[in-house]
């Protein structure tokens, strides 16, 4: 629980080291003035200041959940965090001037904008890190579970099944269903891909795959019905999807929505 959480956790130990250390700041600097700040009022001062910034990070978490890791992200980031640093900075400036500060709240603003351009960008590279890291992880471990299904897959393959005659030209060819790659919708017909060769069954996709062992045969897409024994290495794509390389060579992409059906068909998930 404690690793799922780093992150907010790590966030709130820099908000606390950073309001006591700046609470100390201030205090030092108030009594080179003469003005003894009471801890409570300085700790006050601060943590207002600071603790403003958490809704930034709340805002950037919200914006890579929807947008994903993506150039349209960075592109609606950068005005949205210009707008937000502008209004902390009148904040602060209120808040400290509210506290005594020296100055008028103009002045205070002026002073803290380039101070909190830094603050905002390290706070959104900080969460973007975040995360890219938790992308990084779970697609790691969909492709681990990927791995164990194939393998599954593959030890479950069938053997000795009657064979599918499929129209290949102008004769019928007996072809064993371990032998199948993958099947393709077309119209009211199958395209059967086998050993590099291709031919056609008359009957729907959905028929087809309701007689096939869905331990050794899922969906790669709406149109395709793929054979996971005969699956030599996948790779994961940007978009959360898979390329599935068959042992012909063939490449068969795997929507990210029936990649996730597949494992949950294979009681991965």
């Amino acid at each position: 629980m404690i690793i799922r959480h780093w992150p907010a956790a790590m966030g709130i130990a820099f908000f606390l080291t950073t309001v006591g250390f700046a609470s100390l700041a201030i205090i030092a600097i108030r009594r080179q003035s003469g003005v003894d700040l009471p801890w409570t009022h300085a700790v006050l001062w601060q943590g207002l200041i600071y603790g403003t910034w958490w809704p930034l990070a709340g805002l950037v978490s919200v914006m890579v959940a929807r947008l994903g890791l993506k150039p349209k992200l960075f592109a609606i980031l950068h005005p949205a965090g210009l707008v937000y640093v502008a209004g902390h900075a009148l904040l602060a400036a209120w808040i400290d001037h509210s506290f005594g500060a020296s100055g008028t709240v103009g002045q205070g603003w002026l002073h803290r904008l380039p101070i909190d351009v830094l603050i905002a960008t390290a706070i959104a590279a900080m969460v973007i890190a975040v995360a890219a890291w938790r992308l990084a992880q779970a697609e790691a471990a969909r492709a681990a579970e990927l791995n164990r299904a194939l393998e599954a897959a593959r030890a479950a393959a069938p053997r000795g099944e009657t064979p599918l005659l499929v129209s290949a030209g102008s004769k019928r060819v007996p072809v064993a269903v371990a032998e199948v790659e993958w099947f393709a919708a077309a119209a009211n017909y199958v395209v059967v891909n086998w050993n590099g060769r291709e031919g056609l069954v008359r009957e729907t996709l959905t028929a087809v795959l309701e007689r096939l062992d869905p331990v050794v045969f899922a969906r790669a897409h709406r149109g395709a019905v793929v054979n996971l024994a005969r699956v030599a290495s996948a790779r994961a794509l940007d978009d959360g999807g898979w390329v599935l390389a068959m042992t012909s060579g063939a490449e068969i992409l795997v929507s990210r929505t029936y990649r996730d059906d597949i494992l949950k068909r294979l009681g991965r998930v």
